[in-house]
């Protein structure tokens, strides 16, 4: 019989690169898979808090404007009743615990608008000190408010004609106290383009500003009243002004 074959050292060796080789894709193959795994495990988590944090983003801005909302009914229900604050009396009495008990259930909430429009309903009522400026008639005092305060506005006007101004005022002035809302509108300057605006009571924040905005057009009042940052703008007066009655002859 013919003596049998051994493999030479070249085939030898062929033999274990193709081994090695084989060993080196199937491990590669592994670790590329298990990288590709990781991957979309990474993935599906980021998915997952994107998700999480947009619900979180959706159920915080209904809460917002859940709260908005029952900020604005509570003020428009108790909002007959702001006038009441200055006023002594049995009833006035009633409608100054029912506007302290609204007050105090939006603040607990994180809204003070409220609160403080009742508050600056009771200092305009109490006796005013010689150093505040009470504007009435035609004196103009540079008095300036608060940079992050609204201004609820009911008319504007050329820059040209503060009696036009104080003429809308003192009729905005009769008609609010007409409606029982808050007997103060004043007269303002904007700084930009130098016009006229007859306002509503006096700067409060956003949110309350908003609220007596709408209360004014709901009772006719203004029916374009808005509400505005005051951005620096000029105190020129408050009504009552007087103005100046023309007689038949006179014409």
């Amino acid at each position: 019989m013919p003596a049998e074959s051994k493999p030479s050292s070249f085939e030898a060796v062929i033999a274990a690169f193709t081994i090695v080789v084989t060993f080196a894709l199937a491990y590669g193959y592994w670790k590329l898979a298990d990288r590709q795994n990781e991957q979309d495990v990474r993935i599906e988590r980021q998915r997952e808090e994107f998700q999480r944090s947009l619900l979180q983003l959706q159920r915080d801005a209904d809460g917002r404007r859940a709260a908005d909302n029952l900020e604005l009914q509570v003020i428009s229900l108790v909002s007959p009743h702001l006038a009441a604050l200055r006023k002594p009396g049995r009833e006035a009495a009633a409608s100054q615990r029912i506007v302290a008990a609204a007050a105090e259930l939006l603040s607990s909430r994180g809204r003070p608008g409220l609160a403080q429009m009742a508050d600056k309903i009771r200092e305009q009522s109490a006796p005013t000190s010689g150093s505040e400026p009470r504007t009435t008639g035609d004196a103009v005092v540079a008095t300036t408010s608060p940079s992050d305060a609204w201004i609820v506005l009911l008319a504007t006007l050329p820059g040209d004609d503060l009696k036009a101004a104080q003429v809308v005022a003192n009729d905005k002035l009769r008609a609010a106290r007409d409606l029982g809302m808050m007997p103060v509108v004043s007269i303002y300057k904007t700084r930009l383009k130098g016009r006229y605006v007859v306002t509503l009571g006096k700067p409060v924040d956003r949110s309350a500003a908003l609220a007596v905005a709408a209360q004014a057009r709901r009772r006719n009042l203004s029916a374009d009243a808005f509400a505005e940052p005051d951005g620096g703008w000029e105190l020129t007066g408050t009504a009552p002004f007087s103005t100046p009655v023309r007689s038949a002859s006179a014409e």
